[in-house]
C-alpha cells in the first residue's frame, strides 16, 4: 500500500474506533460520522468530493461537525495536487476554512536507533495504560493540551484492542504531563494525540515522548510511522525525520 493511502487510512481507522457510523450513502457519496467526540463527518478517501457533495454533506451532517477534505488518492495510492481541494474551498458557499494539517512520514528503517534513556533536565517516565486507572488522567491531561473536552467513554474501549497503544508521561513530581496514542495498521503505526499542558510546555517533554513512540513503532516491527502535524508541530516532526506528504483541510459551517 502507497504510503499516502496508508497515512489516510491509519486516521479514518483510528476515528472508526472511536466510534463511528454510516451517515448518506449513494453512488457519488459515502459519509461516515464520528458518534461523539472528534465530531468528523468524513468522505471515502477515493472518490473526488465536489460541489453538490459539499451541499448534500451540509443537508446531512450536524451542524457542529469537522469535514476532513484531502487531496485524491489516485489508483497506485499516491495523493494527487492540493489544487482542487483549494479550488473547492473557495467555491463553496457553505464552508470555511477550520485548520489545515500535515500528513507526514518516517521510514523507519532509515531512522538512526535512539537513546531514549540519555540525561536530560526534565526526564519523564512514560507507561503504557492497561487499565481504567490512569484513563481519567490521560484524558484530563490531553483535554488541557489540546485546549477541547476528550470524551473519556470514547478513549475507555480502545485499551482491549490489541492494535492500539495508549501512553501518558509523568515528570519527577509524578504528575502527568504529555499524551500520546499509537495505532497500527498493516505495516504502519500511527502516532496521534500527541499532548503537553501549556504549563509542562518548554521542557522538551514532546520531544520525549516522541522518540519514545517512534521506537514503539519500530518495536511493532512497522515499516513506517505516519502522524498528522499542526502548523506549530510541523517543524518538530521533521526535526526528527518526517517527510511532508499532503495537506489534510477541515472545513467548518459558516455560522449563520
Amino acid at each position: 500500500m502507497h504510503i499516502d493511502r496508508a497515512n489516510l487510512n491509519n486516521l479514518t481507522q483510528l476515528w472508526q474506533h472511536y466510534g463511528s457510523q454510516l451517515l448518506y450513502n449513494d453512488d457519488q457519496l459515502r459519509l461516515n460520522e464520528n458518534i461523539s467526540w472528534p465530531n468528523r463527518v468524513w468522505a471515502d478517501m477515493t472518490t473526488p468530493v465536489s460541489i453538490s457533495n459539499l451541499k448534500q454533506v451540509v443537508n446531512t451532517a450536524p451542524s457542529t461537525a469537522l469535514f476532513p477534505l484531502w487531496p485524491t488518492i489516485t489508483k497506485d495510492g499516491s495523493a494527487a495536487t492540493q489544487a482542487a481541494v483549494d479550488a473547492l474551498v473557495h467555491q463553496s458557499p457553505d464552508w470555511q476554512l477550520a485548520m489545515q494539517h500535515t500528513a507526514m512520514a518516517l521510514e523507519l528503517n532509515k531512522q538512526q536507533l535512539i537513546n531514549t534513556h540519555t540525561t536530560t533536565r526534565y526526564p519523564i517516565h512514560i507507561k503504557r495504560l492497561r487499565d481504567n486507572s490512569d484513563i481519567a488522567a490521560w484524558v484530563a491531561t490531553g483535554s488541557k493540551a489540546f485546549n477541547y473536552t476528550i470524551d473519556v467513554n470514547v478513549i475507555t474501549p480502545l485499551l482491549a484492542r490489541e492494535d492500539t497503544q495508549i501512553l501518558l508521561a509523568y515528570n519527577e513530581h509524578f504528575q502527568p504531563v504529555a499524551t500520546g496514542l499509537l495505532l497500527k495498521t498493516d505495516d504502519v503505526v500511527g502516532i496521534h494525540q500527541i499532548g503537553v499542558p501549556a504549563e509542562y510546555q518548554g521542557k522538551g517533554y514532546a520531544t520525549q515522548m516522541m522518540h519514545f513512540l517512534i521506537q514503539c513503532a519500530k518495536k511493532w516491527q512497522a515499516d513506517y510511522a505516519v502522524l498528522q502535524a499542526s502548523k506549530s508541530g510541523r517543524p518538530v516532526y521533521q526535526k526528527l525525520g518526517f517527510v511532508d506528504q499532503f495537506l489534510i483541510t477541515y472545513l467548518q459551517r459558516y455560522k449563520s
